[in-house]
């Protein structure tokens, strides 16, 4: 259980986290497993293969790939003697040995919004993971206990929603925005490294210079240099490819493929949200739903914009969705209309207490009050 807990804290999503958190949070592992793949292949494949003299044998074609294989600088052509330094071609760069640390750092790119928000959520509300599961089992217990539970939970809400108006959901949005930006810059660097042809059409367009900012992640065909000490040093020089480049290209390609899609899912996801807690003609109607559904009754659209506005606020708004997505419908409605009684008796409350001090002097500053802890 507790290795299923860790795993899931890792690469799963919370109770308190839509669709869209759930593929980010499997992307996590995604990321994870091309990360400990990438490793694993130098060991169960052969990562390279060089063309050695004849007289080799067998120890020394070894040591002649592995010694390649180390190597972060290869040369793109043959180098002579007679070179000078002017002339002598320039070495390139290979960092087949660090795909799996930037598959690791990007892995962690993607951890770092739902670190933030696992961490920041219980200063600002409730557990909101036990309460969503509390929640969510409370359709196996009898009616009355069942209306009970609901009660309670509506009154623990209500005076929490009291303090957090809508710091919740702003965090929320937040961390969504970051998702955004991890995706964006994931997507750039994969585009940069790993589908060239398009960024420097791409870039081409723009009227940017590519060719300074493009640079070639991985090689396929290289000279790699060497010497064997004996009584007398010889320099070797031997043509290598890399055949496990091509598997990281394609691994890469894939990654890059849903990376795209997953900015696109999202993107539209963080507009969706911030339309459905900001604007008052989504959200409302369905709050007013909930209640409708639960009471029987269509309610004041008056009284339900006050509910949502006084009581509620913005981070009711998000938890009363997350609790729909996350437990169903009926449990959202059930607690939507104990939270609308809630406000109903602190409505008739203030209301008694007015026409109590409505005649006597300093009423203004009674009713101020009033509305304020409303």
């Amino acid at each position: 259980m507790i290795k299923m807990a860790v795993f899931r804290a890792w690469f799963g999503s919370g109770l308190d986290q839509d669709y869209d958190d759930s593929i980010n949070g499997w992307t996590v592992l995604l990321f994870a497993v091309c990360s400990v793949g990438s490793f694993a292949l130098r060991y169960i494949t052969t990562p390279i293969s060089c063309w050695c003299p004849a007289q080799f044998e067998g120890s020394m074609i070894s040591y002649t790939q592995e010694s390649c294989f180390q190597k972060d600088m290869y040369n793109s052509q043959p180098v002579f003697d007679n070179y000078e330094d002017e002339t002598k071609p320039p070495s390139v760069p290979s960092f087949h040995l660090w795909i799996p640390l930037i598959l690791f750092l990007q892995t962690l790119a993607f951890k770092v919004p739902n670190i933030i928000w696992n961490s920041s959520k219980h200063l600002l509300t409730v557990n909101m993971d036990e309460t969503f599961e509390s929640l969510k089992s409370v359709q196996l217990t009898d009616p009355e206990n069942r209306q009970a539970i609901f009660s309670d939970a509506a009154r623990v809400f209500g005076s929490l929603l009291r303090r957090n108006r809508f710091v919740l959901a702003l965090l929320y949005l937040f961390v969504k925005i970051l998702s955004c930006v991890n995706l964006l810059a994931q997507f750039m660097f994969l585009t940069i490294y790993f589908r060239q042809y398009l960024a420097i059409r791409v870039g081409s367009y723009a009227g940017l210079d590519m060719d300074s900012i493009i640079k070639p992640l991985l090689v396929k065909d290289i000279y790699c240099d060497f010497q064997i000490v004996g009584i007398s040093t010889h320099i070797f020089t031997v043509p290598c490819t890399l055949p496990i480049t091509k598997i990281y290209e394609k691994m890469f390609i894939f990654l890059w493929y849903w990376v795209f899609l997953l900015a696109v899912i999202t993107i539209l996801n963080l507009v969706l949200w911030a339309g459905f807690l900001f604007l008052p003609f989504l959200r409302d109607g369905r709050i007013a739903a909930h209640i409708n559904a639960a009471k029987g009754s269509r309610p004041d659209e008056t009284a339900v914009t006050r509910f949502i506005s006084s009581f509620l606020g913005i981070d009711g708004v998000l938890l009363l969705s997350m609790i729909s997505r996350n437990s169903s419908e009926l449990v959202a409605a059930n607690l939507t209309q104990h939270l609308y009684q809630v406000f109903q008796e602190k409505e008739e409350e203030f209301q008694i207490q007015r026409d109590l001090y409505g005649e006597e002097p300093g009423s203004d500053a009674i009713e101020t009050g009033k509305k304020q802890e409303l």
